[in-house]
């Protein structure tokens, strides 16, 4: 009888150890992000080069520029949503939307990207992890995705090191 309870009590504790831990991964929070933009493909590479832009957007490269000069940012392209917020753990996914590399990068605080052409036409300064070897690499293609991983509590700041005007502030606690 006594080893009748005692295998009870082991499967009873073993079910809910499996059931606790199922409920753990299941909890993961992730948020998305668009990362879009408007690139006019015919037009971008014809000044940027080729495979530049892969999609057929409406936003001329003069158009573009113009935007830049006028605003300082051109609107298009942008991280939809901006602000997030997130338990501790939780994750982003950046999905490439447009037509354009984007990264999806981490930074101690938002500034210029790694282009000098764009900062000198914003008056931008790189921010440091521009200096980072391979920080490309937090990056997507077209169609591509960024995940970041489990973030700490805290303010988080992801920009576009190409377009640094693409923000994307997450708020973790």
């Amino acid at each position: 009888m006594l080893r009748s309870r005692s295998g009870i009590v082991t499967v009873a504790a073993l079910s809910l150890v499996l059931a606790s831990a199922g409920t753990v991964s299941a909890s993961k929070v992730e948020r998305h992000v668009n990362m879009l933009d408007d690139c006019n493909a015919a037009s971008f590479n014809a000044v940027i080069g080729p495979g530049t832009c892969a999609k057929d957007g409406g936003t001329t490269f003069d158009e573009f520029v113009s935007q830049l000069l006028a605003g300082g940012q051109a609107p298009a392209w942008r991280n939809a949503p901006t602000s997030i917020q997130l338990p501790v753990g939780g994750s982003i996914e950046a999905y490439n939307r447009g037509g354009e590399f984007h990264t999806f990068t981490e930074v101690a605080n938002f500034g210029g990207g790694c282009v000098a052409p764009l900062n000198a036409l914003l008056g931008l300064t790189p921010v440091p992890e521009c200096a980072i070897p391979g920080i490309f690499a937090t990056g997507a293609a077209p169609g591509g995705e960024v995940d970041t991983p489990a973030l700490g509590a805290g303010v988080h700041r992801f920009e576009c090191l190409i377009h640094p005007w693409m923000r994307a502030t997450v708020t973790v606690s």
